[in-house]
């Protein structure tokens, strides 16, 4: 795909390797899931707050990719 696109396809891989460490919308990760029922937390808020945090992990990824990479 970045053949395709004239891209470095490292960069693309490290783009990929980076945002699979996402884990900001639900408690998949262990400390998050450790203090959800302690902490009273719900599902949606997990969605409220990480979808900020998600958005704002993302276009830091992509910018910082782009510019050490393209």
């Amino acid at each position: 795909m970045a053949d395709s696109f004239q891209m470095d396809p490292r960069g693309l891989a490290l783009l990929v390797a980076v945002s699979t460490s996402n884990s900001f919308i639900l408690p998949t990760h262990q400390v998050n899931a450790f203090l959800l029922t302690p902490g009273g937390y719900k599902n949606k808020d997990y969605i409220k707050a990480g979808s900020g945090m998600t958005l704002l992990f993302l276009v830091v990824a992509v910018f910082m990719t782009y510019l050490f990479y393209i």
